[in-house]
């Protein structure tokens, strides 16, 4: 088999989160906070390193850290809970999921805010349009992925964040393509959520994602029930990350994603986006080559890891099916974004998408070159 679907979920994972998860789960496989065993205080140990390891990767100090099932638990969480009263005009890129998208627009008549789609040339932010428009309407509130997960272009979130910081907009940042990839030192400053997806490129087990949380910013949990603390009270707690928190947790989950992170801090975010850019730019020298039978949507610079194609002979879903057949993992349609297909004219059926990880070896370049030469 030769995956390249990495923008769905990384695989494989590292080693250490196959082999030690179920042997740490066995040994203490209790609930955090909930009693005083040693058992207990052990789980504690192991989801405070686990924070540590995040709000490093993030490069913050002062974020709280939520962790939950996902990063669209995070997202419907993060925009029902926020206070709308203040929030008349909130914009989004041409490029959001619909973990962003959907519960916006079930939001947007309920709440009486308008959504803005922000202008860009293809890939290419108009900041001179977005400059105007933030003038005339105000961003109360801007949500934005990092990186497309169809076509793999970053965005500029740097100049688009810093720019609604002028308006004291409140900001939230989708890194579900993005994490663990790339160096956010300066982002971190601007953003007041960033959403995080523990099964993509932080290489931890599925069912466990989360967000950085900004306390200033007031929120509502969008769960209430037990925390382990604060038991006699009717109200949801005001402690962090308690008041966001409620119920059983993923243990499983939480020391899959502890080990995971150990191993990107141990390899370095700057070798591990040495290296997806190097399997990004075998994957799109052999995708070139037939550049006759497909249209390649996607650029290679500033781009992470996602290469989106059509056939000329093919439906996104017919070809996918006979790469499957060759054993070459890749994900066809419309990858939950509808949005970015409609921006880049390609929501006539999708895109077959490739995508590139970590983990991808030269025999499955070899491999997806042979399928491809017996196809075409």
């Amino acid at each position: 088999m030769a995956y390249f679907d990495n923008a769905s979920t990384t695989f494989p994972k590292h080693e250490s989160v196959y082999n030690n998860t179920m042997e740490i789960y066995r040994k203490i496989g209790v609930n955090f906070s909930r009693s005083s065993s040693e058992k207990s205080k052990d789980a504690n140990s192991i989801k405070k390193e686990l924070v540590e390891n995040l709000k490093r990767i993030y490069s913050s100090k002062t974020h709280e850290v939520i962790i939950n099932a996902s990063t669209t638990f995070s997202l419907n969480e993060i925009i029902a809970g926020l206070d709308y009263s203040g929030i008349k005009t909130v914009y989004i890129s041409p490029f959001e999921h619909n973990s962003v998208y959907r519960p916006l627009k079930k939001l947007e008549k309920e709440k009486n805010f308008k959504i803005e789609v922000l202008k860009f040339d293809e890939t290419e932010l108009d900041i001179k349009d977005m400059e105007l428009r933030f003038m005339s309407k105000k961003p109360d509130l801007v949500i934005i992925t990092h990186a497309s997960n169809v076509f793999g272009n970053i965005l500029p979130i740097e100049t688009i964040f810093a720019e609604t910081k002028k308006y004291n907009g409140i900001t939230v940042l989708d890194t579900a393509q993005t994490g663990g990839v790339l160096d956010y030192t300066k982002i971190s400053k601007l953003s007041d959520f960033i959403v995080f997806a523990g099964h993509k490129n932080l290489y931890g087990p599925s069912g466990i994602g989360g967000y950085l949380y900004n306390k200033n910013i007031k929120l509502e949990p969008l769960l209430y029930g037990g925390t382990g603390i604060k038991s006699e009270d009717i109200d949801m707690p005001e402690d962090l990350p308690e008041r966001f928190e409620s119920g059983s947790p993923n243990i499983m989950g939480i020391i899959g994603l502890k080990l995971a992170t150990d191993e990107i801090l141990k390899i370095g975010i700057k070798e591990i986006k040495k290296i997806k850019i190097k399997n990004l730019e075998q994957l799109y020298r052999i995708l070139k080559e037939y550049s006759y039978d497909i249209k390649i949507h996607s650029g290679i610079e500033s781009n992470i890891g996602i290469i989106s194609v059509t056939a000329t002979d093919y439906t996104p879903q017919e070809l996918g099916k006979i790469l499957s057949d060759y054993g070459i993992e890749i994900r066809t349609g419309m990858q939950c974004s509808p949005l970015a297909h409609n921006h880049m004219k390609t929501q006539n059926g999708g895109t077959t998408r490739f995508s590139v990880g970590y983990f991808n070896k030269g025999e499955e370049f070899k491999e997806l070159k042979a399928a491809l030469e017996n196809i075409f």
